[in-house]
Order: C-alpha cells, then sequence, then structure tokens
C-alpha cells in the first residue's frame, strides 16, 4: 500500500470517521471504499510553510547578519523557506514508546512515513525538504564589535482549516533539538496535555522563545528549522483538506554590552 494510503488508513481511525451501522454488506463496502479514496487525496493541496527568518532593526543595527551558506557566506537579514505543497503526514514516533510502553505509532523505524533524523535533516545548508515536510538550515552570525543578549521567537503568521493543531516545528541550535505543538485538543487521548514528546506552545501564535546571552563578535550559530504534520495527531485528518500554515523566526537585541559591563 503506498504512503499515502496507509496514512489514509490510520487517519480513518483517528477521526473516527469509519462509524457505520445497520446497512446492507454491499453499502458497507461501498461506503468503505468511498471514505477510503477521500482520505487517500485528502491532503492534497495541504500546505507545510512558509518560513521566514528575519533581523529587526536593532540586531541589524548590533552587527546581526543571517546566511544560509556556510562555505558561501551571502549576508542576508531575511531569508525565506518556500513552502512544500501537497503535502502529507509523517510521524517522528516511529520506533518511541509511551511512559506506559505502548508504541506511539505501528509504523517501524525506516519506513517512508517515518521523520528523518536529526543528523540527515541537518547535514544540507539551506533548503533540505523531503516531499512532505520542510527542513531549512541557515547561520546566524555576530560580525559586530560589542557583545549583545539575543532573543529569537517563533510566531505563527497565519493558519487555515486548523492545520497548526497538527503541525509540529522542531528547531535545532548547534545539534540541540526541541519539538513544539500545541496542546492536545478535545479529540486527543488526554486533552490539555501536551503532545507526546513535545514542548507546548508559548501562546496562541508564539511558538517559543529563547535567549542567547552575551553572544560575542564572532560567534555563530547554526540553526534548522523542520515542519511536517503529525499523522498520529488526532488532529490530523480530513477537516485538513486544503489548510496550510505560515510560521516566522525573527531575531532581536535586547541589551548591547558597553566595554565597563561585566
Amino acid at each position: 500500500m503506498s504512503q499515502k494510503g496507509r496514512l489514509a488508513a490510520r487517519v480513518m481511525a483517528a477521526s473516527k470517521a469509519a462509524k457505520i451501522a445497520k446497512v446492507s454488506r454491499l453499502g458497507i463496502i461501498a461506503s468503505a471504499l468511498l471514505t477510503f479514496m477521500i482520505f487517500s487525496i485528502s491532503y492534497y493541496g495541504q500546505k507545510v510553510g512558509n518560513f521566514t527568518f528575519t533581523l529587526d532593526r536593532l540586531a541589524l543595527e548590533s552587527g546581526m547578519t543571517l546566511y544560509d551558506d556556510i562555505d558561501d557566506k551571502e549576508y542576508k537579514t531575511k531569508i525565506i523557506a518556500d513552502q512544500v505543497a501537497n503535502a502529507d503526514g509523517m510521524t517522528a514516533y516511529c520506533g518511541l514508546r509511551d511512559n506506559e510502553g505502548n508504541l506511539l505509532t505501528p509504523f517501524p523505524v525506516g519506513d517512508t512515513v517515518c521523520m528523518p533524523d536529526d543528523e540527515w535533516l541537518t547535514s544540507i545548508d539551506g533548503p533540505n525538504n523531503g516531499d512532505n515536510y520542510l527542513a531549512y538550515t541557515f547561520y546566524l552570525e555576530h560580525v559586530g564589535t560589542k557583545d549583545v543578549d539575543l532573543q529569537t521567537t517563533i510566531t505563527l503568521i497565519s493558519a487555515s482549516k486548523g492545520a497548526e493543531e497538527a503541525v509540529r516545528v522542531r528547531v535545532i541550535f548547534d545539534g540541540v533539538g526541541e519539538t513544539y505543538a500545541k496542546l492536545q485538543s478535545e479529540g486527543g487521548k488526554s486533552p490539555g496535555d501536551p503532545e507526546p514528546l513535545t514542548t507546548p506552545f508559548l501562546g496562541i501564535t508564539t511558538v517559543m522563545e529563547q535567549t542567547f546571552t552575551r553572544y560575542v563578535p564572532g560567534e555563530i550559530t547554526k540553526v534548522t528549522v523542520i515542519l511536517w504534520y503529525e499523522g498520529e495527531d488526532s488532529n490530523h485528518n480530513i477537516a485538513l483538506h486544503s489548510g496550510g500554515v505560515k510560521f516566522e523566526m525573527k531575531f532581536t537585541v535586547t541589551r548591547i554590552y558597553q566595554n565597563n559591563d561585566d
């Protein structure tokens, strides 16, 4: 069975769309076939991205810069990672278990629906998208003359069809990654709790914030951002058809150290 078909079967169970009762055997078969066809095409047109990475005015004036090729530095104030159109669900849970020892997905490690590992996702500068996920690696460098405190914030700019409920945002700073997601909705296994192995969004539109204290001239940080729709999320269902999300990651300077500052 194709990736789209196998994920369709999982989505059918998650969304409880196959409730058929008191109908003829022929009607059951026809309805099941129709439902399978609908779910097989339900994510055609679902979009992952785009994602914009920016420096604000103070960060720019303090000497912060961005580029997406470590071997050919082309300094930028904004980088746009193009969207992935027609994205099906993927899962980051292959081979992983919950606190009770239950597998989080039936798909084994190496299956085509499994997200690649961090080593692969961070191995290519610039875009490293798959058919169903967005991955982008860039660099933040301090080319100014004074130490600064930096803050970065990821914001959900727009969303449609409830796509933000099933999306995952993974951010990797210098090889250390964290995955962010909205809290489980009413359709989840534990409504109001974090999704398995994720950190909850900070707010309705704020995904995460991180501070870099005393960022010194010459310092470089490698950043990789990954987006995908988690196929094991209860919100990954037919309602997401043609939906999409857009995010922005902004860097700002919160303090500029003077020569006599400790």
